[in-house]
């Protein structure tokens, strides 16, 4: 599976997850104090900088450089393609690549990008809570981000890259926007119920990919500008008409986002170290065991047919789900243990933390930085460095993709800039910001001095 962006099942087939302490009630109403009866609610905005809790940012981070290498290998072209879109003739160099990537990156990053999309998406509902915005108002904003994440995501598909998945994140926030005040228990059940679309869809990373050109019986050249564009329409449409589907797949995925934001496991990883521990004790051996079937019949080291691949295809994916809690895990872990032994919020001092939090707080832009970048140097009718590619080669290009994003990251952070996309994302979402009482002349103040 292709992954992503802000910016994300209620279990998989693996050995249970520890279980979540309760979660606080949650819910949206008219404030008790405050404005007058009547008189609108203001939006709890987008918090700045100073404000913002590291470990989602931290998370995001490096799941963005996960997901540049499992994206990369799609722009490889003149291939033919096998499990996890691999090519099957690669060199030594190659399978060493398709061992470390398969095991530790694909169907890892995406679920873990699922769920912080859907951690962030919980943690917006909060702070409409907690700032007493009726929930009419709430879900009408959370509504409004979710169809312009769409149209982002829609003309991402257009310009730049069929495997988008901020389109499936902003239909996936409507379904999140209608549930946003249902009970843990109707979360569960939605959370098992599209459990079985997860694991089909996780299955088709086990069989072939394609032929020589990537992409077998397309009727358009997709080597030259026009071909491509045409291509990435017919994908548009095939996006659309999916959506159900690809939603239902996301759901699982959105659920445990949505129980892990509830109880704030990443805004107090202090409150949660025991459950924190398990998961990254836990998680990663089972990740590992599970990916490692599959990657060895990717790069050859035994055969399988067709039926075979796909159950390996499924327990890839299964696990990589566990593998994605494990990293969440293992970070908030960290952070919550610094927390704990300094008593405060943790204040990234090293500067590796410092830029992977950047691009966190800027993971729309770097997500979209990356599609232009391995569109100018990998496209045939561009540079045309993934014609012919091997994996090693991929994967060495997307680490210098990822690091780029980095730099934009930290240049963006060091003059107190969000991100182009975050901006133009929240300008629609919550509307022009009010200006300060301070710049706002009295009319009446006005008038007598001009009549002085």
């Amino acid at each position: 599976m292709t992954s992503t962006p802000d910016a994300v099942p209620a279990a998989v087939p693996s050995p249970p997850a520890p279980a979540l302490p309760a979660a606080p009630p949650v819910g949206l109403g008219v404030p008790t104090a405050g404005p007058a009866a009547g008189a609108p609610v203001a939006y709890s905005g987008p918090v700045a900088a100073a404000g913002r809790f590291v470990a989602p940012d931290l998370l995001r981070g490096i799941a963005l450089l996960g997901i540049a290498l499992a994206n990369s290998v799609y722009y490889v072209t003149d291939r033919v393609t096998g499990p996890l879109a691999r090519p099957v003739d690669g060199s030594t160099g190659d399978h060493v690549a398709d061992v470390l990537v398969g095991t530790f990156v694909d169907n890892r990053s995406f679920p873990l990008f699922t769920l912080l999309f859907a951690y962030g998406f919980t943690v917006l509902v909060q702070r409409q809570a907690s700032r007493g915005v009726p929930r009419g108002r709430a879900r009408a904003l959370l509504l409004r981000r979710s169809l312009w994440l769409s149209v982002f995501g829609a003309l991402h598909v257009v310009f730049l890259f069929e495997g988008d998945v901020l389109l499936s994140y902003g239909l996936l926030g409507l379904v999140l926007a209608a549930m946003f005040a249902a009970t843990d228990r109707a979360f569960r059940i939605v959370g098992w119920s599209t459990l079985v679309v997860f694991l089909a869809a996780a299955g088709l990373d086990g069989l072939a990919g394609g032929g020589p050109g990537g992409i077998d019986g397309l009727p358009v050249d997709v080597g030259t500008v026009l071909g491509d564009a045409l291509w990435r329409l017919l994908a548009l449409v095939g996006l659309v008409f999916t959506a159900p589907f690809t939603v239902g797949m996301l759901l699982p995925l959105a659920v445990l986002g949505t129980l892990l934001g509830r109880r704030r496991v990443l805004e107090r990883p202090a409150e949660h170290l025991p459950l924190l521990r398990r998961l990254a004790l836990v998680g990663f051996p089972v990740s590992v065991l599970g990916a490692l079937p599959l990657v060895l019949a990717t790069v050859g080291a035994w055969q399988a047919g067709p039926a075979v691949l796909y159950l390996l295809g499924v327990l890839h994916g299964a696990t990589g789900v566990v593998g994605a809690l494990a990293l969440l895990g293992l970070v908030g872990w960290w952070v919550g243990a610094k927390e704990a032994r300094t008593a405060s919020v943790l204040v990234p001092a090293a500067a590796p933390v410092r830029a992977l939090v950047a691009v966190g707080r800027r993971s729309l832009t770097c997500y979209l930085l990356q599609s232009v970048l391995f569109v100018l140097l990998l496209k045939p009718w561009a540079l045309g460095l993934g014609v012919g590619a091997g994996t090693l080669t991929i994967s060495l290009i997307a680490v210098g993709v990822w690091l780029v994003t980095v730099v934009v990251a930290v240049l963006l952070e060091r003059v107190g800039r969000q991100g182009p996309a975050e901006w133009a994302l929240r300008r629609p979402t919550y509307g022009r910001p009010a200006a300060p009482p301070s710049a706002q002349r009295p009319a009446g103040r006005t008038a007598g001095r001009r009549g002085q």
